[in-house]
């Protein structure tokens, strides 16, 4: 309403059947637009069974990353951050009940029970940061689950870091992961709704159960077994994530 255009175009970019919504006012806000992009077939199927009558404005435009900036924003210095004694585990995310950060200290703490010597880094800010502190104390886990705050380049920190893991509850489909497969990372993520769509499991990443327990089990399997880190990577390396293609369907809708 407040934007002058010949064409409006919105974007969803989470799992709408892992969110409460009121249907009727949502509905009324969709309706104008001429299309609705959506990142993932998954998405679209969660959105369109919440929205039935919005199928004709939906279509398909996947992330689009700009690897080279990407790669070249990278190089920056951030020595002294990650511990070389360590294995090194980062995450990135809002502080927010849908990343499951809050989980992230008990998980740590049993990975590193089954002799896996982890650090886990948390790079973000939001309201759950308290909570967070909190489950990290109540572990005994503030020499071993860091949280970073907010960075406005992550991209070295995915560099530096041994393994990328996103733990979430749900997601549409994450950037972060994305681009931590372009940077070179054996990357696990949480069984989420939507995970199939965001990697092939065992090829390039590994999905891991949403359960802490057999989350942790599996995060300790990943870790000993450097073959199948060193097959994701090289899986990844010849992959290309960019989707650059995609910007041609937003020049025909335009």
């Amino acid at each position: 309403e407040k934007v002058r255009a010949k064409k409006k175009i919105a974007w969803i970019h989470t799992d709408y059947q892992a969110v409460q919504v009121d249907v009727k006012s949502e509905l009324k806000m969709w309706e104008p637009y001429d299309h609705i992009a959506s990142i993932s077939n998954d998405v679209t199927n969660s959105f369109l069974k919440i929205f039935p009558t919005l199928k004709t404005k939906i279509i398909l435009i996947e992330n689009i990353l700009p690897k080279n900036l990407i790669e070249k924003q990278a190089q920056e210095n951030v020595d002294g951050i990650f511990d070389v004694n360590n294995i090194n585990i980062l995450s990135i995310g809002r502080f927010s009940y849908p990343k499951n950060f809050d989980n992230v200290p008990d998980i740590c703490s049993r990975v590193r029970s089954a002799g896996m010597n982890v650090k886990w880094h948390l790079i973000g800010y939001g309201g759950e940061e308290s909570l967070i502190r909190k489950k990290i104390q109540k572990a005994n886990m503030q020499e071993y689950v860091v949280m970073l705050g907010k960075k406005e380049n992550p991209y070295p920190y995915i560099k530096a870091c041994d393994i990328y893991i996103q733990p979430s509850r749900f997601e549409g489909k994450c950037v972060a992961v994305r681009e931590a497969q372009m940077l070179g990372k054996p990357v696990i993520i949480t069984n989420y709704a939507t995970a199939d769509s965001q990697l092939r499991n065992g090829v390039d990443g590994v999905i891991v159960p949403m359960d802490n327990k057999e989350c942790a089990k599996k995060i300790a399997e990943v870790i000993a077994n450097k073959e199948l880190q060193i097959r994701i990577v090289t899986n990844e390396r010849k992959n290309d994530y960019t989707n650059a293609d995609e910007i041609e369907k937003i020049y025909c809708l335009i």
